[in-house]
């Protein structure tokens, strides 16, 4: 781990925070303080700067009246970054030791370098040496890291100036009901809620900051029971050890401040970052979000001689590919998703080049098979991707595209006559309708009415509380339709009721889940069905802002507006600069989306859709309504 030498300046991290904060509250004039004086007054001054910071933005939590008091939150980050910049906490005896957080039941300090996480440490005493205690066993843990151990006496002394801090506070612990870890665990906001377990006087706890580490927001079923263990009581189900052992279960909120970088002031999160605010979002927001989502698929190129593509569902929390390649379907979702954002009017031509020569490359790997790689073919969901691919004008090789391409043509066609649908899945038949309605249209391709009435048995076998999960597929097939000729009279009502479903589903502006807000609710839960699936239908809301016979001109405004909620939720999801400071390696999560703004996995599925939302927006904002 490399270890820069230290700043120029001999201003502490006190000293040149506060001389910038007043330097600018006083007209550009500097003030000179005293190191007492700037103990004295930082406190205060970087409480205001930073509650203006984050006005509108950050919410404060519901636990947040009876929780850790926002000021002393603020003055103990300040002392314990003094700490870590000269590795050592002061002696227990020392008056220096004492730092009260009043509200606070707990306190975790967390250690990066580099996103890479070195140091964590936890106390839950509650009184005015738990903060001293915490950063001190952080400081120990980063001892502790080989690669700080193997490092020059000299340069282990300087590594505290190369850390970011991350402190946590607990607000109070609220009992959680449940028979059972699964009752439990669907009690907690994802990402929001920490956990603990008591048995007697012992605690055992996972701060939210750690669950989002660890990215186990989705499985603490799996964990929970691990805490019983960190109390040495046997693995046993939640019964048996309220009724043998006591356990009790409790929840709770914390107050998080962090640093984007060493010595930069201390910033409040809410999920573990900031929110990004609705007046930021428009077309050249929106051009930046899809120029990330391409980077990062080009990123995710298999990088060897081996024509595999792409690589799988990137892991941030442990820096690899899960699967290491992607699946066939997956790849050729992403040549359908960068072919379309070529085409984007506007689009500066070297951007338009390189997210088609990407598409052209994954399509002639995926075309290009070797030994031990499955088939690219597998079901009519990759079949009906390819076809769409296939008709975006990519330049491929034919003699080693054409046979794939020509299969999956076959694929498309044999399912429009088949009479039982029960053995395709809801997604794969939308798929296939807008793959059919292109299809239609090409030489050799199958009859038009045919495909329409195919479309009308996806419709009707597909039960209203279900199609919104045929959307973006099946919204665009009828657009299709209807410029064939087609009377999609009954249909155009179907995408209108969609439409109004989307409204009354889509996340509104509140501080209890403002990182969440312009997302869609599409599945049960308060929060844990909003996730980059908002993408897929907000792919088709972006084409109705461009169809008159959706939206007639006076209501292009008001939905235009409802629309950017639903493009700032995406621009949320994605990995942006604010997001780096606890990212391992930046480089390849830099652009993606996660799959929610409490799981920092990035699907490769969701770059795809993310990316067709991102154009079909672009594509309807740069147009004159």
């Amino acid at each position: 781990m490399p270890v820069p030498e230290p700043a120029a300046s001999a201003d502490s991290p006190f000293t040149a925070v506060v001389r910038v904060l007043l330097g600018r509250a006083g007209g550009g004039r500097c003030v000179m303080l005293s190191r007492h004086h700037i103990r004295r007054c930082c406190v205060a001054t970087l409480v205001a700067t930073i509650t203006a910071a984050v006005a509108g933005q950050t919410p404060a939590s519901p636990d947040r009246p009876s929780g850790p008091d926002p000021a002393a939150a603020v003055g103990a980050f300040l002392t314990v970054e003094q700490w870590v910049r000269e590795f050592q906490t002061p002696a227990p005896a020392d008056p220096a030791s004492l730092v009260p957080v009043d509200g606070a039941s707990g306190v975790m300090v967390m250690l990066r370098h580099r996103g890479r996480l070195l140091g964590t440490g936890i106390n839950l005493s509650g009184d005015a040496l738990m903060v001293r205690r915490a950063a001190g066993r952080a400081l120990t843990s980063v001892l502790g890291d080989p690669t700080v151990a193997n490092l020059p006496e000299d340069q282990r002394a300087r590594v505290g100036r190369t850390l970011t801090l991350e402190l946590a506070f607990s607000g109070p612990m609220i009992a959680l009901p449940g028979r059972t870890f699964s009752d439990v665990a669907m009690q907690l906001a994802p990402g929001l809620d920490g956990v603990a377990m008591r048995r007697g006087e012992s605690l055992q706890v996972l701060f939210p900051s750690q669950i989002r580490q660890q990215n186990i927001a989705d499985r603490l079923t799996r964990r929970l029971p691990a805490l019983a263990a960190d109390l040495g009581l046997p693995a046993a189900p939640l019964p048996e050890l309220t009724q043998r052992f006591g356990v009790r279960l409790y929840r709770f909120r914390t107050l998080d401040l962090t640093q984007r970088a060493p010595g930069r002031r201390p910033m409040e999160t809410f999920r573990g970052e900031t929110l990004v605010r609705i007046d930021e979002i428009d077309a050249d927001r929106i051009a930046t979000l899809a120029s990330g989502l391409t980077d990062h698929i080009i990123t995710s190129l298999w990088g060897r001689d081996e024509p595999f593509g792409l690589m799988g569902d990137y892991r941030p929390a442990l820096d690899r590919y899960e699967p290491l390649l992607a699946s066939p379907r997956d790849q050729a979702l992403c040549v359908y998703a960068l072919g379309r954002y070529a085409g984007v009017d506007g689009l500066p031509a070297s951007e338009a080049d390189r997210a088609r020569t990407a598409a052209s490359v994954i399509l002639t790997e995926l075309a290009a098979t070797v030994e031990g790689e499955p088939p690219p073919l597998p079901d009519l969901s990759t079949a009906a991707v390819i076809v769409l691919a296939a008709n975006l004008g990519i330049d491929v090789d034919p003699a080693v595209t054409e046979p794939l391409l020509s299969q999956a043509a076959a694929e498309v066609d044999g399912v429009i006559d088949e009479a039982d649908l029960s053995t395709h899945g809801t997604h794969t038949l939308a798929l296939a309708t807008h793959a059919a309605a292109v299809r239609s249209s090409a030489p050799g391709g199958p009859d038009a009415t045919a495909v329409a009435a195919f479309v009308d048995r996806v419709w009707t076998r597909t039960p209203p509380g279900e199609r919104l999960s045929l959307l973006p597929w099946i919204g665009w097939a009828e657009d299709l339709l209807r410029r064939a000729g087609h009377d999609r009279t009954q249909r155009v009502t179907d995408l209108r009721t969609l439409r109004t479903v989307l409204e009354a589903i889509r996340v509104a502006p509140d501080p209890a889940t403002a990182d969440l807000r312009g997302g869609f609710q599409l599945g049960r839960g308060p929060a844990a069905s909003v996730t980059a699936q908002s993408a897929r239908p907000a792919a088709y809301l972006a084409t109705m802002l461009g169809d008159p016979i959706f939206t007639p001109p006076g209501g292009r405004p008001a939905l235009d507006t409802r629309h950017r909620e639903t493009m700032r939720y995406l621009v949320q999801l994605s990995v942006e600069d604010r997001l780096l400071w606890r990212i391992r390696n930046p480089n390849r999560a830099l652009g993606g989306l996660r799959a929610a703004t409490w799981d920092i996995d990035q699907p490769v599925a969701a770059q795809a859709i993310g990316l067709l939302a991102a154009s079909e927006t672009l594509r309807q904002w740069r147009r004159e309504p």
